[in-house]
């Protein structure tokens, strides 16, 4: 069930889960939406005495806060597969195994209270072999529901992807690595197409966007799945995320081979001093290397970055953002930095400036971090219109966007991205959409 996609607020929500007389509840949440969560499981306990779960990177981080809040029973911490299906079966087993605190500590993987203590269980390992997991059940959703923003698809219908988890670097600011682990597991070459072939014979999906961090992380899995692709001849296009320092032009006219269109790369900052303190691992010159092959090879180039570092100014800023204009992206992302809780710039943060505690506006669109280097939030939200300005505005922009017009369709995307970014440029933006 999804609220948001389907209309409903936190209340109609509870009373379509009372509807269906559940045996448990499971929500899952990050930091940005644990308020809506935190809502949802109120209304529901206020209909019905029920078990509700909750998972997600937010929950894996912070289990303590979460069941001290009084309306979670039990959080499910990191990977959630078979923790989920092991408490399902228990439950089933017996339905008051909330009180059975025996049984409880004997599911790895969660943390629970008992009495006024909270209690986590043995980490559950790591799921090694990920080919073992079943496709998502996407019939039980409405995949034409879920829309791309304007210029991040090139076909529809389009679907996510996930196909791998873990990460080996240390950029402060993400909780990859504190959720999934380090060590770098992949679903095989094979097990990714086969998944693709069935979303296209399935459900008629003509792209997919991977969400995967960095999917370009093992240039030999890329190359595996790309020749995969290749052979069968999947028509499918697709886009993912990428890192500057783990692509090259060969794997980059590969991948382009095989289908992909756009790579997102997360670039941060124009300021060789502000990567280093985020821990990022790269350069500036590996940015511009790695722009300049994304665009020979074919595929369109978009990068993110974050206003309002630790450390940064409002002329370092105007430096990061002179920084994406010479990189002439076809698409940049502008976000103010949101320092998650459980990572560490988190920590960082507090000694850098100001941090709210508001979770409900850890979005990187609501300023809960204010550097030392900014009078105030309002100043850091002044620097992203004025990036969203410059970037989208040139003359030498617009003619590119132009000239790139092949159809109706693009024409339509491009007028809706135009409405998007007028909406960055003026005042707070529009109401935000996942990728």
């Amino acid at each position: 069930m999804d609220g948001p996609v389907s209309g409903m607020d936190s209340g109609e929500m509870a009373d379509a889960v009372a509807k269906e007389k559940p045996l448990v509840v499971g929500i899952s949440s990050i930091t940005a939406t644990y308020y809506r969560a935190f809502e949802l499981a109120k209304n529901i306990k206020s209909l019905m005495d029920i078990p509700i779960l909750i998972g997600g990177p937010h929950a894996s981080i912070m289990p303590h806060d979460i069941l001290n809040d009084g309306f979670f029973d039990i959080v499910v911490a990191h990977e959630g597969e078979f923790t989920t299906l092991e408490l399902v079966n228990e439950f089933k087993k017996n339905p008051g195994l909330l009180k059975d605190k025996k049984t409880l500590k004997g599911v790895d993987g969660i943390f629970f209270r008992d009495g006024r203590k909270v209690v986590g269980t043995k980490p559950r390992a790591l799921i090694e072999n990920l080919d073992v997991l079943p496709f998502p059940a996407r019939h039980l959703v409405d995949l034409k529901a879920y829309k791309p923003l304007p210029n991040q698809y090139k076909r529809l219908p389009i679907t996510n992807m996930v196909a791998i988890r873990g990460c080996p670097f240390s950029c402060t600011y993400c909780s990859n690595s504190a959720v999934f682990g380090k060590r770098i597991r992949a679903f095989s070459p094979q097990r990714v197409v086969d998944e693709i072939r069935h979303l296209r014979e399935r459900y008629g999906i003509k792209e997919i966007s991977f969400w995967d961090d960095n999917l370009t992380i093992d240039k030999k899995w890329m190359t595996a799945v790309c020749d995969l692709l290749i052979k069968e001849r999947v028509d499918v296009t697709w886009c993912c995320y990428g890192r500057v320092n783990t692509v090259d032009s060969d794997i980059l006219k590969k991948m382009s081979k095989a289908g992909c269109w756009n790579i997102f790369y997360g670039l941060e900052s124009g300021n060789q001093e502000l990567l280093d303190i985020i821990k990022k691992g790269i350069t500036l010159q590996q940015i511009r290397d790695a722009m300049k092959w994304t665009s020979k090879a074919g595929i369109e180039t978009r990068g993110s970055f974050m206003i309002a570092l630790p450390g940064e100014t409002p002329e370092l800023a105007r430096k990061t953002i002179d920084f994406a204009v010479d990189l002439d992206l076809d698409y940049a992302q502008f976000c103010i930095t949101t320092p998650f809780p459980g990572t560490e710039l988190y920590e960082q943060a507090k000694k850098y400036g100001k941090l709210s505690k508001e979770y409900d506006k850890y979005n990187i669109w609501d300023p809960v971090f204010v550097p030392y280097g900014y009078k105030d939030a309002e100043e850091i939200k002044e620097m992203e219109r004025e990036a969203m300005r410059r970037f989208y505005m040139r003359p030498r922009y617009i003619t590119k966007r132009i000239l790139k017009l092949r159809s109706l369709g693009d024409i339509k995307r491009n007028i809706e991205g135009v409405k998007l970014v007028m909406g960055f440029t003026k005042s707070e933006p529009p109401e935000k959409k996942p990728r």
